[in-house]
This record gives C-alpha cells, structure tokens and sequence, in this order.
C-alpha cells in the first residue's frame, strides 16, 4: 500500500484507514494476518489480534474480496505494517473508487506541503490530516500525568509480542491503583499512544512513542 513506501510523506502519519484486496491469509491462535493490496503499492501487512469474547468474523473475509482496514500504522526494520483493530467486507465498491481518489488527494496534498515552508517538520508534526489518517500532533509525551507517564514507562519494559497485562503493570507501578492504571490506559489509549492486543487486559506502545 502507499503507506508501506512513501515512508518520507507518512512520518506524521500513525491512524489510518484504507481499502484494498486481500491477497492472503495466514491464521494464528492470537490473531490474523492479512497482506492487503491496494494498487498503490506492494501489498501491506494487516495484522488482528483476536480479542477474548469476540465475534468470530474471520469467514466474512476471504482471499480476493476487498475489504476496509482501520488500525495503527507501524514501522519495522524500514516494513511499514498495521496492527488492526478492525477489518470488514465493503459495503459498498464505491469505496474503491472513493479510496484512490483520496489517495491521489493525500498524495498532492502531502507534496505540496512539504515544499512549502516547514516541509517535513509540518508533516511530521500534523499539520496535515486527511479523511485517511490522523496524526498525535506531538510525539512528546511531555503532556502526561503522573499516574500516565509511570504506566507509559511500565510498558516501555515490555518486549512481548502481546505487551503488558494489567496486572504486571500493577507490579512495576505499585504506587498505583488498578483504578489509576486503568484510567491512565484509558486516556494512553485514546491519545493513540497505546493499544489493545489479544484482549482488554493487554497493551502495548505504539511504535511512534
């Protein structure tokens, strides 16, 4: 996909959504790959933790059909990658056309606002946004409280493929309660910071951080 190559354009870049085909499947006991191609580029890999009490949709998505990707854009060894947190059927093929035009859009959009004052440092710093991505603003993590910042520092330990259960981050964050360790993962969470892996007692850092 656009984002697994134009790794200079998408430095800013870290929610997105996107359509394209699946083009293979691999199933494991904690998640689905998926290698996705939209047309813009080599076929991306789309990974989806299974979460614990989740619907089964794995049958509604087959090799060949195309589907939307929602999820967290992520970098590794110069791979881009998306660890989704949702994959479903097209609605409707509109959304193939309607996903090269935006596309083609972010694409101009994102060259003109490199070569104009700022260039990579406004990209990077989301000054640009789009129907397909959003962006954190400021990598920082200077803005956190407390009871944020010692959970963000917990997860920073982690080196599993799962991350870091609630309950070793109670470990290393003794000074905390569940209730403050749950709040602060609330908010991590919602500021794109951290996501869910195999279910909600699970996190892991976003590879921006």
């Amino acid at each position: 996909a656009v984002v697994s190559t134009q790794s200079a354009y998408y430095a800013g870049v870290h929610l997105v959504t996107f359509v394209g085909m699946v083009r293979d499947i691999i199933e494991a006991s904690t998640s689905i790959t998926y290698k996705i191609d939209d047309y813009t580029g080599p076929p991306i890999s789309v990974r989806k933790f299974i979460q614990e009490g989740e619907e089964d949709t794995s049958n509604m998505t087959r090799t060949h059909t195309y589907v939307r990707v929602y999820g967290h854009l992520r970098s590794l060894n110069d791979q881009r990658n998306v660890i989704a947190f949702k994959v479903a059927p097209l609605e409707s093929h509109n959304e193939i056309s309607n996903h090269i035009l935006e596309v083609v859009r972010s694409h101009l959009k994102l060259k003109k606002g490199l070569s104009a004052p700022g260039g990579m440092a406004g990209a990077a710093n989301g000054t640009f946004t789009n129907g397909n991505s959003h962006s954190n603003g400021n990598d920082s993590t200077s803005g956190l409280g407390p009871a944020q910042q010692s959970v963000f520092d917990a997860l920073k330990k982690s080196s599993s493929d799962i991350g870091m259960s609630v309950m070793e981050m109670s470990k290393i964050t003794s000074h905390l309660s569940v209730t403050q360790i749950r709040s602060a993962i609330d908010f991590l969470s919602n500021e794109g910071h951290i996501y869910s892996t195999v279910d909600d007692e699970h996190y892991k850092l976003t590879d921006y951080c």
